[in-house]
Formats: C-alpha cells, structure tokens, sequence
C-alpha cells in the first residue's frame, strides 16, 4: 500500500500516489508545480477526493478564490468513498475553504489527536497568516506556540514541522532556538522556501541586515519569479536594501517584484508589502508618493473589495490615508467587521492624522494600540511598521524625550 509524506496509507494506485506526494512537498515548501503533480494524481485516479482537496487549498494559497472553491466542491463530491484519515482531511480542509476558522480550528485539532503526523491537515493552522494568525486574539502567538509544542515529538525531524515550529519560536522572542530549528529544515531540504523566508525572519530579529540581505539574495538565485514566495522574499531584501543605505537597490527590488502589477503575487502580499515598503522608504528619508500610495490603494479595493481580514484592511487604510483618498478610506472603514475591528478602525485614524501631518494625535491614537497590536495579524517584523510609525510621530511632535523613552523599551 501507498504511504504519504508522513507514513500514513493512501486508499489510491502507486501512480497516483506518487503525483499527490510530490505536490504535497512541493505545496508545503512553497515551491512552484504543485498543481501539475495534483493534476496527474487525478488523471492517475479520478476519485481520489484528497488530491481535489489538496488542490483547492493550493489554489487558495495562491489566491484563485473561483478555483479552490471548484476543486474543493469536487472533493467533497468525492468524499463518501474514503474514511478515516483521509475523509478527515478533506472536511477539515473544506472547512478551512469555506472561512469558517474556529470550527475548521476545532476540526484539525480533532483529526490532529487521532493522525498527529497529518502535515497537509494541520498546516492551515500555522504560521502568521493562519488560522491562529488571523483569530484576532491576543496572545494568538503563544496560542499556537503552545500548540505546536505539544506536537513535536509526534513529527520528530520533519523538515515543515521543523519551519513552522521554529517560526512560532520566532514570534514569541526565542529566537534562537527558533532559527536552529529553521537551519535543521534546511540542511534536510535546501530549497524549503518556506524555510529561507523564516531565516529571513531570524536575521531581522537578530538585527543582522547585511548577513540576512546576502544570504536571502543568493538563496533566490535558483528560485523561480512566478513561486509563492518570490515577492514577499523580495519584501525582505528591499527592507534590508534601505537599513543598509542602499536607496536605489531598494527602490529597484519594489518596482520588480513588490509593486502591485510588478511579477506575480498572492494579492494578500502584494498588497501588505507594497504598502509597507512605500511607508518604510518614508522613514528612511523618500519623499511621500501619492501616486504610487493611489496605486496601492487602488490595487487592495479591486483584490479586496470587502472588509473583513484585519491585516489588510490595516494597510488599504494605511494606503488610502497616505494617498489622500477619502473615498477608499471611509468605503473601507465603514465596512470593518470581525475580532479585531477596534483595533484596526483606531489604527485608521492614527494613519489619516500621520498623513496630514497631525503628529501628536496620531502618536495619542497609536499609544494605546501597540501593546496588543499583535491582534491585526501578521508577523513581528511586519508590525514593527506601527512600532517605528509611533516613534516617528512623537519625533515630528517634538516628543524627542517620549521617543527615545519607548525607543528603549523596543525589542530591537
């Protein structure tokens, strides 16, 4: 009988299984062609329901709504044929589909308990943009920290396991261990982009620009544009590129592959990371481009036209404040909903002051956000955005004694 990545059986011939295999690796490490190797699984076995399963979530990852939402109706079609842990998958992965977080939470730690190796089933949960990430509590962090500690054993020297634990220690300051945890994945699979973005992440917390900039752009060498990760990887060296001084290589790295209409992208990246490089590059001394700020503002209402996940609904209000676009910013604001919808409407108000040059009001707006500004979503690297915005507005107030104040307490 067939096994998968984590030895459990697959109810499918060898051909089949072997296509499912590969794109689960290839799905898992952020790498280009899953999608083809699911497509032959399906060719090899028609009703293989995990394959349309897997399928779907590969397709929401890459941000093909019509897409996932086909692939996944399949899978469910499909599903009465199976049971166990491969019936399981499907409707946890279905429930991941269909946005409804907390019962799909429920779900995978359910399936979890019974099939602690599942590494497609519990993947939904990890990293800053799932299923912890975007609850909108505080202390999610820890939450899923927590969590993947008590599956370490059960997965031992997985290379994704080891990624997704090592970021969860990341996030919550044990850098260290965190990063050799990433290392360990890397010497198992080099080519893990999920595991070179996650170094990324140890170097910025390290605060060792030079070495992360050097060691992600020769990592990206072999790595194709069109992958998952190549944007947002590319987010990490302009980043880099300006705490350098390197200005023009910084601006260069965001027209090729940060900017909306730049390379391919997930349109949550694209979105968050072309807005906070633009407000970045204001920080290190660019002047202020409402053109480009419009652009933004405009690509995040046409991906997004409706409210409702807090991490991007923070940065359309960034962008829309930055580009003077009342009508973005008050359409966006009037239609927040969800868990962390105080946090985000009073973050909008701090950008708008920010933008119109009202320091001390947005600096007071911010004040009271930051300890918990967690709850927006995304990773410690992306937030410090809000952290360096305050230490900036209290500069431009003439707060320089507040700011210096709070720029000690910074973890950096």
């Amino acid at each position: 009988m067939a096994l998968d990545r984590n030895g459990y059986a697959l109810t499918t011939n060898r051909e089949a299984a072997e296509a499912f295999n590969a794109g689960i690796d290839k799905l898992l490490s952020a790498n280009a062609g899953a999608d083809g190797d699911f497509g032959r699984a399906m060719t090899a076995d028609p009703d293989y329901a995990p394959a349309y399963a897997a399928l779907a979530r590969h397709h929401q990852i890459y941000g093909d709504r019509a897409r996932a939402k086909a692939a996944i109706a399949a899978a469910r079609e499909k599903a009465p044929k199976f049971s166990g842990r491969e019936a399981g998958l499907v409707a946890c992965l279905g429930l991941v589909l269909d946005g409804k977080g907390a019962e799909a939470l429920a779900a995978i730690q359910a399936h979890i308990r019974e099939f602690p190796r599942d590494a497609l089933a519990l993947s939904p949960v990890c990293g800053v943009f799932g299923i912890y990430g975007f609850s909108g509590r505080a202390g999610r962090d820890k939450d899923l920290r927590d969590y993947l500690d008590t599956l370490e054993s059960g997965f031992g020297d997985d290379w994704w396991f080891l990624v997704q634990h090592g970021f969860a220690r990341i996030e919550t300051g044990d850098v260290a261990r965190g990063a050799a945890k990433v290392d360990r994945a890397l010497v198992l699979f080099p080519r893990e982009a999920n595991g070179a973005h996650i170094r990324a992440h140890a170097h910025y917390e390290l605060g060792v620009s030079q070495a992360g900039y050097a060691a992600l752009t020769e990592w990206l060498k072999p790595y194709p544009r069109e992958a998952l990760m190549y944007c947002h990887l590319d987010w990490h060296r302009a980043l880099w590129a300006l705490d350098l001084g390197k200005a023009d290589d910084a601006r260069a790295i965001y027209r090729s592959s940060v900017a909306p209409g730049a390379i391919w992208g997930p349109s949550l990246n694209v979105a968050t990371d072309a807005a906070s490089f633009l407000l970045r590059a204001e920080f290190a001394g660019s002047t202020r481009d409402t053109a480009e700020w419009k652009r933004i503002a405009d690509y995040i209402r046409a991906e997004f036209p409706r409210a409702g996940i807090a991490f991007v609904d923070v940065h359309a209000l960034l962008a829309a404040s930055m580009a003077g676009d009342d009508e973005a910013f008050i359409e966006r604001k009037s239609g927040l909903r969800g868990p962390a919808v105080d946090m985000v409407a009073g973050l909008g108000e701090a950008f708008r002051a920010y933008s119109k040059g009202e320091y001390a009001s947005a600096a007071a707006s911010l004040a009271p956000l930051l300890p918990a500004h967690e709850r927006i979503g995304g990773s410690r690297a992306q937030r410090d955005l809000l952290e360096v915005l305050y230490l900036q507005a209290l500069r431009h107030a003439g707060c320089a004694a507040d700011a210096e104040a709070y720029a000690k307490t910074r973890r950096r």
